[in-house]
Order: structure tokens, then C-alpha cells, then sequence
């Protein structure tokens, strides 16, 4: 301790070796320890999958999914529309069913009361010759539906064991049409219309046409 201007000032202490030593190490020890638990950090993150690559393959399973579950309920819609389609088809048929009866049966009560007679021969190649009233009905329906298309029924022939068949002459036709009594005259008498153009125009005479079979005719 020494005297400076009349006041006394103490120097300081230097700090020894040792002592810098110590504090070097403990903080050297500080920095190991902290930097060891980062790493842990970061591996535990790789583990639970939090990192970049982890993030990156959580939103495309994501996206899979919802592409799925979109694509399930397109599907779904789809079927229930398909569904409903096919209802509203069925309940359309059966409407239209139930109104043609109602018509048909319209019909048969106006027949009932003005019952229709044929004016043409009618040849029965069965035996007995018993004409039904179906079939002379059948008949005066065909003459009537003929002149609609400006055509006229020469005579009819109910052919031997032929069930329902109605063979049609007409004026100024070579061939005879091949018609039955399980579908109407209109639209056998249409189709008959249709055929003799056809005919006409590829210079055709054949013996018959069949017209039995709804939205088909056949010639020989």
C-alpha cells in the first residue's frame, strides 16, 4: 500500500491463472452442454417428423386424402343421380301405361256404343268361319286407319292356324303385308305406308311383308 497525492489508492488485485483457468472451463463446459442439447433438439425433431421434409410429406398425404374423399363423394353423387334417373323412368312408364289404358278403355266404351263393322271380304282359312268381334273390329280399324294414307283394303285372309295373323290386300298392290291383331292397326297401317315407299323407290316386288314385329319389316 503506498501513498499517492495524500490519498490512499489500492491497486487492483491481478486474477491468478488458476482462476481465468476455472472460468474457461466452466464456460467451455456451458457452451459443450448447450450445444449438445440442440442436437438433441434437432433429432428429436427428425423423429417426430416436425421437420421440412416431414412437414412436406404430412401435406401430400393430406392432399391424397381429400383427393380421395373428393373422388368417393363424386361417385356417390353420381349413383344417387343414376338412381333418382331411374326412378323418375319407372314412374314416367307406369304413368304412360296407366294413361293408355284409360284411353283404351275410353275407347272400347265409345265402340261399345257405335259399334264398328268391316266392309271388306274377309277370308277365314280355319274351319268354321267364325269370325270374332275382335277380328271384324281389327278389320274396320284397318280400313278406316287405309284412308288416312289414301290407301284402300281390297280383302283380308285369317291364313290356316295362324293365331292373331291378319293378311292385308291392297288395291293396287302387288303384295299382301302380314299384320297382327296384337298390335294396332295405326301403327301396322304406318308401317305398311312406309314400306310401300320404300318399294317404290328401290323398284322392288316382293311377295309379302311382315309387319308382326314392332319396329322391324321383313319381305320376301
Amino acid at each position: 500500500m503506498q501513498q499517492w497525492g495524500g490519498t490512499m489508492n489500492y491497486r487492483p488485485e491481478k486474477k491468478r491463472p488458476e482462476k481465468k483457468q476455472r472460468e474457461r472451463e466452466v464456460r467451455d463446459s456451458s457452451v459443450a452442454q448447450r450445444g449438445e442439447t440442440e442436437r438433441q433438439t434437432v433429432a428429436t425433431e427428425f423423429r417426430v417428423g416436425k421437420t421440412i421434409a416431414g412437414s412436406a410429406s404430412e401435406n401430400r398425404q393430406r392432399n391424397l386424402e381429400h383427393i380421395a374423399n373428393r373422388k368417393k363423394k363424386q361417385i356417390r353423387n353420381a349413383i344417387i343421380v343414376i338412381v333418382l334417373l331411374g326412378a323418375i323412368a319407372t314412374i314416367a312408364i307406369l304413368l304412360a301405361n296407366y294413361l293408355g289404358d284409360i284411353a283404351r278403355e275410353r275407347e272400347a266404351l265409345l265402340e261399345g256404343e257405335n259399334p264398328m263393322a268391316p266392309t271388306v271380304t274377309i277370308l277365314d282359312e280355319n274351319v268354321g268361319n267364325n269370325l270374332s268381334e275382335r277380328t271384324k273390329l281389327f278389320v274396320a280399324r284397318l280400313e278406316k286407319d287405309a284412308k288416312d294414307y289414301k290407301l284402300e283394303v281390297d280383302h283380308v285372309v285369317l291364313p290356316f292356324q295362324k293365331a292373331r295373323e291378319v293378311d292385308v290386300y291392297f288395291k293396287n298392290r302387288g303384295e299382301y303385308y302380314k299384320m297382327t291383331m296384337e298390335r294396332g292397326s295405326v301403327v301396322q297401317m304406318e308401317d305398311a305406308e312406309r314400306m310401300m315407299r320404300f318399294l317404290d323407290g328401290k323398284d322392288l316386288h316382293p311377295e309379302y311383308v311382315d309387319l308382326r314385329v314392332e319396329g322391324k319389316a321383313y319381305y320376301k
